[in-house]
């Protein structure tokens, strides 16, 4: 049998190599000592409350070292994705009680399941819109749109070529324009994914941060940072 002959990039580094950027990363990264601090600056952007339990902190400190060492090993990408969405398994886990009820956990599994926990803590409100970043940002996104239009639409109607307007002027963020529920998206996508990886996946991306965020968030929500943290 001929042994398959694996690209450089994908054996195992040497000990000239190893703090090298992967050659895919030099492809995308031009600058690469400049990028290297930028793709530092992401992922240390992204922490956890600090109420979050000891044990779950350092898993998902291992899921932003796997993507800051990605930098290296491109494939370490995946890696983090699985660890993050593994830390966010061992951190519902850990919150909700052993048992949950039909049908989040069936009688005969002996653990809920990433997806039942998720929907659980979804469904009791413990898990919300509210608590994303992205679902804020949308929400001003289609504020922000909807005053263009009204803009337009006076220019129009007052038959004005010019309108003076603030732009500084706070939005006025109406129900509608918080109508996204990203929950509904996050309860399918993020055990999909998970599963996904852990039972043998050969997708490779660098497009894991986000994900990473939204499981920060998600403990986040499971787990506040107290209002009087740091205070004397």
């Amino acid at each position: 049998m001929t042994s398959i002959e694996l690209n450089p990039a994908e054996g195992l580094r040497n000990p000239a190599s190893v703090a090298l950027p992967d050659i895919r990363t030099k492809v995308m990264a031009g600058d690469v000592s400049a990028s290297l601090a930028v793709h530092h600056a992401d992922i240390e952007a992204i922490r956890l409350s600090g109420a979050v339990p000891e044990p779950i902190a350092i898993q998902f400190e291992t899921a932003r070292n796997l993507y800051l060492y990605a930098w290296h090993v491109y494939r370490f990408y995946m890696v983090a994705k699985v660890q993050a969405l593994t830390t966010l398994e061992l951190g519902l886990r850990t919150y909700l009680p052993d048992r949950l009820p039909e049908p989040y956990q069936r009688p005969r599994q002996k653990q809920p399941m990433l997806a039942g926990m998720l929907g659980y803590a979804i469904d009791e409100g413990l898990v919300r819109n509210d608590g994303f970043r992205r679902w804020h940002e949308a929400a001003e996104r289609s504020a922000r749109q909807r005053r263009s239009f009204e803009i337009v639409r006076t220019m129009i109607d007052q038959q004005l070529e010019v309108i003076e307007h603030d732009e500084m002027e706070p939005l006025e963020i109406t129900p509608e324009d918080q109508r996204w529920d990203l929950l509904s998206v996050l309860r399918e996508s993020l055990p999909h994914a998970r599963n996904k990886l852990a039972h043998g996946s050969t997708t490779l991306t660098n497009q894991v941060l986000g994900t990473i965020e939204l499981v920060a968030e998600i403990l986040g929500q499971l787990y506040p940072t107290p209002t009087n943290e740091g205070q004397p």
